[in-house]
């Protein structure tokens, strides 16, 4: 085979290449003789030049379709070995199918272009747009090499405004990543750093922060100066048992502090004062204290707006991933009357007909919080949808997320079971190279246990006419809380997003118009207040 000989001879020359049978496909396809996808043509220079255009052409279709993205290394194999095998082709056979060929190169940069440009365009599509930048440039540099000026006329210079148009294209939200440098940090220096903050928000002119250790309350001044430090575990009058989330409140200078062991919803003064405790009659099952390891979307989230408080319900616990499902915004009036429904998951989403159940670990699952309009905003994160939900209960029309999820890798699911490992043995003193053998095997013998693809989103905050959504980073964190946030503009019903990166190690907890409030984590996992300023 004439192929075959040609590349043996180009390998004793070159480099060693990546991916030999693509090559060899692809250098057989070209120089045979048979037509590839056709009838054999009549005889003469026109008709062989014919056949290897065929042949290239169905290398092109594989390329843009089934077969992996050529590197530039096997390019350079494929064209450096064409002028051998292909010989001397008389002027006015390359004259015309220079014309042929360049529309043709022109019409798959095209489709390549008009796939790029559309507007579900994901955070995996690095890989689409390296596809197509090869089939753009093998198809133009083939027109060229074979047929001259009318390759340059009708492939090249098609082919690279397509590309252009395509890599300049706004609407994609790939085109709009901007980074937040550390410059713009405000880390609060005053008093002692802090372990396992739970929440924090601002209440008119003070930030709040709510540890899982004594003493559980802690209130700055917006400068970063401590006001006090208050809050100890007991029953008693002020006392908390097992404080989960934070809330503002209407009154300037005060936090509503939801705790779990109790049942109740106790507000405080920055001095520490105890100003009322609420009942909230949810959460009388029993949760898994851990669930923000296992899974995503905050369970113990919750807001206080005037005369009311909005909170999730849970009808399992939630102690799995595919408990989230079941969960209900409720509605709770000052007084603790009963729950007002306002989503139900499992019937207002579309994702939860579709979800695979009994997945162990990194499941997607719906995510929400309440907006400063008074809407709730929620992700369907198997539907791809953005959804708000009035006060009445009424949901606006969905709105399609400008993003998709990307095939997880099997070392972000090793580094997610290594870390529930690690949790589940803590106390045990087991070897760490045992516990990654056993996180490997895991996820090897998993199969449909594990998802295919990450999550759309890990967290949402939502702010003044923006929604904010945490993307997935499996190698940054083990449960996949990475720096990189998509913000999201849903005015008019359509979402138009941007890609904003945080600066490392920073974890924000609420969004405002111009800043995030949250916490700057050190290598030994103490953490510190800080505010980010937002671009724009």
């Amino acid at each position: 085979m004439r192929g075959t000989r040609v590349l043996k001879r180009w390998r004793r020359t070159q480099p060693s290449i990546p991916d030999p049978e693509t090559v060899d496909r692809l250098v057989a396809e070209i120089v045979e003789d048979g037509p590839v996808g056709g009838t054999n043509p009549a005889d003469g220079a026109a008709a062989s030049a014919e056949v290897e255009m065929r042949g290239l052409i169905a290398s092109i279709r594989g390329i843009g379709t089934a077969a992996p993205p050529l590197d530039e290394v096997q390019v350079d194999a494929i064209m450096s070995a064409l002028p051998d095998e292909a010989g001397m082709r008389a002027r006015k056979g390359r004259e015309v199918l220079g014309v042929l060929s360049g529309f043709v190169a022109s019409a798959l940069t095209l489709a390549a272009g008009l796939l790029l440009s559309g507007p579900a365009v994901g955070a995996g599509s690095p890989p689409d747009l390296a596809a197509a930048a090869t089939v753009a440039t093998l198809a133009a540099a083939a027109a060229l090499l074979l047929h001259g000026r009318s390759g340059v006329t009708h492939a090249v210079l098609p082919s690279l405004a397509v590309l252009a148009f395509a890599s300049c294209d706004t609407s994609s939200p790939e085109s709009s990543t901007s980074r937040i440098d550390s410059s713009a940090l405000t880390v609060f220096q005053a008093g002692e750093s802090l372990w396992g903050v739970r929440d924090i928000v601002q209440s008119g002119s003070v930030i709040w922060a709510l540890t899982e250790v004594e003493p559980y309350l802690r209130a700055y001044d917006p400068s970063g100066r401590l006001l006090a430090e208050f809050g100890n575990a007991g029953e008693g009058p002020g006392e908390l048992r097992n404080p989960q989330a934070l809330s503002a409140t209407a009154s300037d200078q005060a936090a509503a502090v939801w705790d779990l062991g109790s049942a109740s919803l106790a507000v405080f003064n920055a001095q520490g004062d105890l100003v009322s405790t609420t009942p909230m009659p949810i959460y009388r099952r029993g949760a898994r204290l851990d669930i923000r390891t296992v899974t995503f979307g905050d369970p113990f989230r919750l807001v206080a707006k005037a005369g009311a408080t909005l909170v999730a319900d849970y009808a399992a616990g939630p102690n799995l991933p595919d408990d989230m499902w079941s969960g209900r915004i409720v509605r709770v009036a000052d007084g603790g009357s009963d729950p007002v429904v306002l989503v139900d998951f499992a019937t207002d989403l579309e994702g939860s007909i579709t979800r695979s159940t009994g997945l162990m670990a990194l499941a997607p699952v719906p995510l929400w919080d309440a907006c400063p309009d008074g809407r709730v905003a929620v992700l369907d994160p198997l539907a791809g949808h953005l959804r708000f939900f009035g006060g009445a209960g009424t949901s606006d029309e969905p709105i399609p997320v400008p993003w998709k999820p990307r095939p997880l890798r099997t070392e972000e699911l090793v580094a997610h079971i290594r870390s529930r490992m690690q949790a589940e043995t803590r106390d045990d003193n087991v070897d760490p190279a045992e516990i990654e053998r056993a996180a490997e095997a895991a996820v090897a013998s998993a199969g449909d246990r594990l998802p295919a693809e990450t999550p759309l989103g890990v967290s949402l905050l939502c702010a003044a006419g923006r929604v904010w959504i945490q993307e997935f980073d499996g190698l940054a964190h083990p449960p996949g809380y990475g720096s990189a946030w998509w913000s999201v503009d849903p005015t008019d019903g359509a979402a138009r997003a941007e890609r904003v990166v945080f600066p490392e190690r920073f974890t924000p907890f609420q969004m405002t118009d111009s800043t995030a409030i949250g916490v700057i984590t050190d290598s030994v996992e103490l953490q510190r207040v800080a505010v980010v300023r937002l671009p724009g």
